[in-house]
């Protein structure tokens, strides 16, 4: 500290509390230790184009966001939020420091940075009540953006508390869902099984704290192709019998796509028959673009043409 930065506070620390009368103190805090300054990550931006089409929270990032994970157990009250901000602040100054040094040791004009460009995000299982509450007495607001996401208006910034219990089961947000807790944790599971696999499922259940009869339910087994869909196939009947409503949409969505399936392959194989019986050489080529289609008018088209048509090259096209 420079001498003129010591004068400052010795005037400060001097004259303060006669200069107002008593009403106000000036004093130097102690140090914020070094860890309280270090978040559990950072989420960055690689790849803008197709970030929107993501769910939320990826499709609300612009260029980072400063992560703090809170597990089942840990606290998420106001000093872990007080942290998260504390924490990207201390980012978004490094920020500015480098932009300020690479200025002077290039002699180029200062960058500007947009400060809405650095988030804040902290992930717990749920949506604190003191979160609420300290909404609806005026101290920032609060509002829902997305299925399991709540945005705070602490600074121009955004800030987002992710709930993982209520975040949507989606193959994108895995990183996410491994925060949730009691039942949609187990919800998660059984559905990660059917996903990402037993081996998967497993190795997260070995690093969680659950009862060893809970942990029982998704002990690995050996790898085993036939295995893995035994236990694929049961993990998904125990979600379906969980969510009947799913299941019936399910099951409907499997009867029209098997009825679907059903008449195209049989207009495939039409359509390679007539030209056999009419003795017209069907190459490889031809034979490959018949098995690939999957347009049911085409394939009625290839079938009428290959009635009258002088050979296969002519019938398909």
């Amino acid at each position: 500290m420079g001498q003129l930065d010591q004068l400052a506070k010795r005037i400060l620390r001097e004259e303060t509390a006669d200069a107002t009368r008593q009403h106000v103190a000036f004093e130097v805090p102690p140090e914020v230790p070094v860890g309280a300054l270090v978040p559990d990550g950072v989420v960055r931006v690689v790849a803008a184009s197709g970030l929107e089409a993501l769910p939320a929270p990826w499709c609300r990032l612009r260029v980072e966001a400063t992560l703090d994970v809170k597990m089942p157990g840990d606290h998420s009250d106001r000093p872990a939020l007080a942290r998260n901000e504390l924490r990207r602040l201390a980012r978004w100054t490094r920020l500015l420091e480098e932009l300020r040094e690479h200025a002077r040791k290039t002699e180029t004009a200062l960058e500007v940075r947009d400060p809405r460009e650095d988030a804040a995000w902290l992930v717990a299982p749920s949506l604190a009540r003191w979160v609420r509450e300290d909404a609806s007495r005026g101290f920032f607001t609060l509002e829902a953006v997305a299925p399991g996401c709540w945005r705070l208006g602490l600074g121009v910034h955004e800030t987002l508390w992710i709930a993982a219990n209520d975040l949507p089961l989606r193959a994108e947000l895995i990183p996410l869902l491994v925060a949730r807790s009691g039942g949609a944790l187990a919800e998660f599971l059984a559905w990660s099984v059917t996903v990402k696999g037993p081996a998967w499922t497993w190795g997260v259940v070995k690093e969680l704290s659950m009862s060893p009869e809970t942990a029982d339910d998704y002990i690995y087994v050996p790898d085993d192709p036939e295995e893995q869909h035994r236990i694929k196939t049961r993990y998904t009947k125990r979600l379906l019998d969980a969510y009947p409503d799913a299941a019936n949409d399910i099951l409907q969505h499997a009867r029209e796509e098997g009825v679907d399936a059903g008449r195209l392959e049989g207009l495939r194989r039409a359509v390679l028959e007539v030209l056999a019986a009419r003795r017209l050489a069907v190459g490889d080529g031809a034979r490959a673009l018949v098995d690939a289609a999957s347009d049911v008018k085409q394939l009625e088209a290839w079938l009428r043409a290959a009635v009258t048509a002088a050979s296969a090259d002519e019938a398909l096209r």
